[in-house]
């Protein structure tokens, strides 16, 4: 090989090796292309839209077509608390697309909707499958409508003056062997020209081809497609159609078994998918889909079951598909009335009153991404359910998990306040009795996105090998630092409004005892003698009547945890001074927990309160009292961890063959009035309880092996418990029976009851008195080829065979100098 022959090769590898690289970094930005579509519109069955405000908005309606007299009424559109329909994502992801069932007894009718989308994200297909019942005739008829809606935007007109439009139209061809026969067309600046085409497949028989509906519909009234297409089909003659509506109706009635396409294509699109692309990419998607669940949550005895599979994977993927991506006004009351202040006895019922004479602001419309916690009844976003949503998203696509708290954290206002509940828009606030949708500044929630969320994204920069997700572009040295950089401060801002907000009373009006910390403890304003809802236990008995020298423990332990997360925080990014605040804040907080809120006669952490002019502990045992215990604040040589764990374990008073009840069986107000927080089993906080009892089982301690015996039992409870409700009725319920295990309240909750599928990976067996793993709490690590170490492996084979190309570059140019009989020369 001459020199300039072992030069060229030396540049071709560099530029593969270069290629590999870029390749590698480039899988990140495709991933928050790929985003941008999805089924976002969680309210719906099946609604379509991308992250982008004031835009096209899609949605799929289905009704009876037996007789038109009852198209209407058996119109299937929004998500609803009906029996005589099920509905679930039996596999989803919100990069790729996913598969919907719904079976609809009411219509005698199977439909399954597949969404899938293009590797660049610019392009979409719907396919919706009608099957009639098993216990129907074959020819049963459906009539299906697919709806569009261009919103107006004031800010999307181009040079020309054009705002963002849409109009569809009838149009039958022959495309891709297929029949075409219809096609609607657009512009946004947003979205570029685009358009949708609507495929019938060559076997569904057609009672009525495809009609299409035009009509130009109010801007406050465009998300009420339902009721429009009511209206119209009642009174046709009082719609003016207009081709170019910003609200269009494409109609078709079929008989028997039917399959329609329908498929979103943009200009600026590489290659825009046909029919037949469709059916390869959810092949794929069926094969990828199982496969990646089990490298992301391997499951561990006694969950290795297909069945256990089928039910986490469904759990998964009804959590990603509760995704959605919100934009509009909202109403909050800013008065800042003194009466917000809670400082009189009285303080509820003036704060009432200040709330009826308040102006209530409407304000600037804003966005946001969030998961929700159930399809037909919560169809928004909550602030503390978040940071438990995204526990099992941040380990199935850390991207999107960052993503999300990114847009949370978005609509902090300068003081530092979130809005715990985010009603964005008119279709928001449709769900929503009206004394509920004004939010205040004042009110809190428990910070889980800083608590819950912040330690786990630490974790995974430590720990990239932890990391089994989808490829990500956060676990490199400069990006992760990068991230907590950014995230930080703001953070940081939340906590200190948290405890500026919702300090307690500290003044010389109320006593306290003599070794508490001066300004250390806090309280939940928002209290009613019945509900507490800022701290999230609603009903939850505290202190009668509610007292502004209340100290509430739960709103403590949050604090204290908090500290505790900024603390590590602090010290990765160098913010050494602050990590010293942080130590103080949570070494302040620990010891307040002990003098304010632990009664020893009673063996549990309580709320105090003021009662005739004396310093006096409010106890009620159940989730309130256990939060110190939950959130990590209850060391293995802990002092009070025997009482804690006897409470815990105690039949009589805690525990259930179901889970943890809310609130001790022996409590006064157990099952009492609302019985919301009263004694019912919920999800989230039992996950959290069992997280902790692992963590106490694999370190030394006298309460090891009971913990792991309690953690052990607990998660088979807590999962038979889910597992055997989603199979009797094809749903994950909001809160289960502590006495039956049934499920109750709100169906299709699979928000935080999601958290399950941690459970179902965790290792608790002591093998031969080995001991449990110590990797991550919810499953072992198993070293699987991870996103991040694919980067890791191919920066690191660049390293390495750029070092061998130098290293041997110096041997064969020296074997060239000296056959040439140039080396010791001189040059002249």
């Amino acid at each position: 090989m001459t020199l300039f022959s072992y030069n060229r090769f030396l540049v071709h590898l560099l530029l593969v090796l270069f290629g590999l690289v870029i390749a590698t970094l480039s899988q990140s930005d495709a991933t928050e292309v790929s985003q941008r579509w999805g089924p976002y519109r969680p309210n719906l069955y099946f609604g379509v839209r991308p992250q982008v405000p004031d835009t096209l908005l899609m949605g799929l309606m289905w009704a009876d077509g037996e007789n038109p007299n009852n198209l209407l009424e058996t119109l299937r559109y929004t998500c609803e608390q009906d029996e005589s329909i099920s509905y679930g994502w039996s596999l989803y992801d919100t990069l790729t697309g996913g598969i919907q069932e719904t079976v609809d007894r009411r219509n005698h009718v199977n439909i399954t909707t597949k969404f899938i989308k293009t590797p660049d994200g610019k392009g979409w297909a719907m396919r919706v499958q009608g099957v009639p019942l098993a216990d129907m005739k074959s020819n049963v008829r459906t009539v299906v409508i697919f709806h569009l809606a261009m919103e107006d935007s004031p800010s999307a007109y181009d040079l020309e003056g054009h705002n963002q439009s849409i109009s569809c139209s009838q149009s039958t061809a022959i495309i891709f062997d297929r029949r075409r026969s219809g096609i609607c067309s657009g512009i946004a600046p947003t979205l570029g020209d685009f358009e949708i085409q609507i495929f019938e497949n060559r076997d569904s028989k057609i009672i009525e081809d495809l009609s299409v509906i035009s009509i130009q519909v109010p801007q406050d009234k465009i998300w009420q497609a339902a009721d429009i297409f009511r209206k119209y089909t009642k009174n046709p003659f009082n719609h003016e159609q207009n081709k170019e509506g910003n609200t269009h109706f494409l109609k078709i009635t079929f008989e028997g078994a039917f399959a329609v396409d329908f498929i979103y294509s943009s200009a600026s699109q590489t290659k825009p998918l046909g029919p037949e692309g469709i059916r390869s990419k959810i092949t794929s998607l069926e094969t990828w889909f199982p496969s990646q669940f089990r490298k992301v949550f391997p499951l561990t005895a006694p969950f290795q079951t297909k069945q256990h599979e089928s039910f986490a994977q469904a759990l998964l993927s009804n959590l990603m598909g509760g995704l959605g991506f919100f934009h509009g006004d909202s109403k909050a009351d800013l008065s800042h009335a003194i009466e917000y202040e809670e400082t009189d006895l009285n303080f509820w019922e003036k704060a009432e009153s200040a709330h009826k004479r308040a102006t209530i602001t409407t304000t600037k419309p804003a966005s946001l991404l969030s998961h929700t916690p159930s399809r037909p009844f919560f169809p928004r976003g909550f602030l503390w359910d978040e940071g438990f949503h995204l526990l099992p998203i941040l380990e199935w696509d850390l991207d999107l998990g960052i993503t999300v708290i990114r847009s949370w954290l978005a609509l902090m206002d300068e003081d530092g306040w979130i809005g715990r509940e985010q009603i964005l828009g008119p279709e928001a606030r449709s769900k929503v009795p009206e004394q509920f949708q004004v939010q205040y500044p004042h009110y809190a929630n428990p910070p889980t996105l800083l608590v819950l969320l912040s330690p786990l994204i630490l974790s995974k920069i430590q720990n990239p090998a932890s990391y089994n997700g989808h490829p990500t572009r956060y676990l490199t040295a400069d990006s992760s630092s990068a991230l907590l950089k950014e995230l930080y401060p703001l953070l940081t801002k939340h906590y200190n409004w948290f405890r500026r907000t919702q300090a307690g009373n500290f003044t010389e009006a109320y006593p306290r005892p003599e070794n508490a910390v001066a300004g250390e403890a806090y309280r939940w304003r928002g209290r009613t003698p019945s509900h507490t809802l800022t701290s999230g236990l609603d009903d939850y008995p505290r202190a009668q009547p509610p007292h502004p020298g209340e100290l509430h423990v739960d709103a403590l332990a949050w604090v204290i945890a908090a500290a505790g997360a900024l603390e590590r925080i602090s010290q990765f990014i160098g913010a050494h001074a602050d990590a010293t605040i942080y130590a103080q804040h949570r070494s302040n907080g620990l010891r307040n927990l002990e003098a304010l809120h632990w009664n020893d006669s009673e063996g549990m952490y309580c709320d105090a309160t003021i009662s005739s002019g004396s310093f006096e502990h409010v106890c009620h045992l159940g989730y309130v009292s256990l939060i110190p215990f939950l959130l990590g604040l209850i060391s293995p040589t802990h002092p009070r961890l025997t009482k804690v764990l006897d409470s815990l374990s105690d039949p009589e008073r805690l525990w259930s063959p179901f889970g943890i009840r809310s609130l001790s069986r022996q409590n006064q107000y157990y099952g009492k009035d609302e019985d919301y927080w009263r004694g019912a089993i919920w999800i989230n906080l039992n996950v959290l309880i069992v997280r902790q009892l692992h963590n106490l089982a694999t370190q030394a301690g006298s309460e090891k092996k009971r913990a792991r015996r309690l953690a052990q039992e607990l998660r088979k409870n807590l999962v038979k418990t889910v597992y055997d409700n989603w199979e009797r009725t094809g749903f994950v319920w909001e809160q289960y029976d502590d006495k039956t295990g049934e499920g109750r309240r709100s169906r299709a909750f699979t928000g935080w009851t999601a958290t399950v599928i941690l459970l179902l990976g965790m290792d608790l067996e002591d093998r031969n008195g080995r001991g449990m793993p110590s990797g991550s709490w919810w499953r072992t690590n198993r070293g699987i080829r991870t996103g991040s170490g694919l980067w890791v492996e191919v920066l690191v084979l660049t390293v390495g065979l750029m070092g061998l190309v130098w290293y041997f570059r110096r041997r064969l140019l020296g074997l060239w100098r000296d056959r040439r009989g140039l080396r010791g020369r001189r040059p002249s």
